[in-house]
């Protein structure tokens, strides 16, 4: 068996550094569990890319920019896995969140194993994320960079996974949370000058017709169901996040 655990796919989500750190003390045998940076340019420079989203440029291109190139590099190496876990962080309120973007049996067997709060497939992504690449892809986004809790809930959680394919014996006692499934099928554009209303929030249902931005006199009006995602101001350029629905 290979796991690849992917950490830096965003060169200022810095956590994936210490969870490294952290996994490195399990002294699991290192022809199946792998390390891999994935954007060390972007993380010697503070950024979140060089030239684009390398977690939306799978599968790549030789002759790309930057991003486009690592991501070439990077697919049979992800392909070749058995599991590869990617570890993020957000600016957002989203948090104990496991992203994917299948959920095929061995994926749903990983997610049992983990029993996060939250469970999300990203069809919104799927075609050119860096987990889409993989037999079975998962993307810890469990909370903010530097809080010591995200760090703690995520060593622990990959433990489980460890235990699962018994890689080792003791883990942190399982907790009883029934996980809440979430398809996430579409981004919500940010047009310029428009500011989220404070109300919305991650998995806090948007109903059809309800407002949710504004700009001066203007608003954005849902118009159907949604459940945010990745919602915030500061999270992404062009897009509030994603719209999904409860599965």
């Amino acid at each position: 068996m290979k796991i690849i655990l992917n950490i830096l796919t965003h060169g200022d989500e810095r956590i994936g550094v210490k969870v490294a750190k952290e996994l490195e003390k399990l002294k699991i045998d290192k022809n199946i569990f792998v390390v891999q940076i994935a954007n060390k340019k972007a993380f010697e420079l503070g950024e979140r890319f060089v030239d684009q989203d390398l977690n939306r440029s799978f599968p790549g291109k030789k002759d790309g920019n930057r991003e486009e190139r690592i991501a070439y590099e990077l697919s049979p190496i992800i392909r070749s896995a058995d599991l590869v876990i990617d570890i993020h962080s957000t600016k957002s309120e989203l948090k104990d969140a496991i992203i994917v973007t299948k959920l095929d049996a061995a994926t749903r067997g990983c997610i049992t194993a983990i029993a996060p709060k939250y469970a999300l497939i990203m069809n919104a992504t799927r075609d050119n994320a860096l987990i889409s690449e993989a037999k079975i892809g998962l993307a810890f986004e469990y909370g903010k960079d530097n809080d010591k809790k995200t760090l703690e809930k995520i060593i622990a959680d990959i433990k489980r996974i460890f235990q699962y394919f018994g890689l080792i014996d003791a883990v942190p006692k399982k907790r009883k949370i029934a996980t809440q499934y979430f398809d996430v099928f579409s981004r919500v554009d940010k047009p310029n000058g428009y500011k989220l209303f404070k109300k919305i929030k991650n998995y806090r249902l948007v109903r059809k017709g309800e407002k949710f931005a504004k700009n001066g006199s203007d608003y954005l009006t849902a118009n159907e169901d949604f459940y945010p995602i990745l919602f915030g101001e500061k999270n992404y350029k062009d897009y509030f996040g994603f719209r999904a629905r409860r599965i």
